[in-house]
């Protein structure tokens, strides 16, 4: 009988652990799976890059300047209050580093409708579809100006 009670003892004790073991394994998989996926979108391959400077002028607007060419593309009056909350976020992240605001930054484009501004001194990366559509737009104008 003592047999049988020390059976019945262990039996749950080796379950829980199997069932443990199960749940750490699929745990793992998933977050290989998705840390994988994630991997895959940091390394895909932008279909357009601008390099850009942002400079402020004194009447209050922003100077957008293709930083490969020297050229103006546009210069922002008024709010624009998405592009200069954008431009405020590289510039703390910057200032955070003890980092000059002069340099430029990376607008790109990928093949599958995503828009990011790549900070190269700090490596900030900001999803720009995630603020939609509209909001994009506002930066997607600074692509269609050519490199020539």
């Amino acid at each position: 009988m003592s047999n049988n009670l020390i059976q019945s003892k262990i039996s749950p004790s080796i379950k829980a652990f199997v069932i443990c073991i199960a749940l750490s394994l699929l745990g793992y998989s998933m977050n290989k799976l998705f840390i994988e996926d994630k991997n895959q979108i940091q390394i895909a391959t932008p279909v357009q890059i601008k390099v850009l400077k942002f400079e402020d002028r004194q009447d209050g607007g922003v100077t957008v300047i293709d930083a490969t060419t020297n050229q103006i593309i546009d210069v922002i009056q008024g709010e624009a209050g998405f592009i200069r909350g954008i431009l405020r976020t590289v510039a703390r992240e910057r200032r955070i580093r003890g980092l000059g605001k002069e340099d430029p930054v990376n607008l790109m484009s990928f093949n599958d409708g995503r828009l990011v501004l790549l900070d190269p001194l700090t490596n900030t990366q900001i999803e720009l579809e995630s603020f939609g559509s509209n909001n994009v737009e506002s930066f997607k104008v600074f692509l269609k100006h050519s490199n020539s």
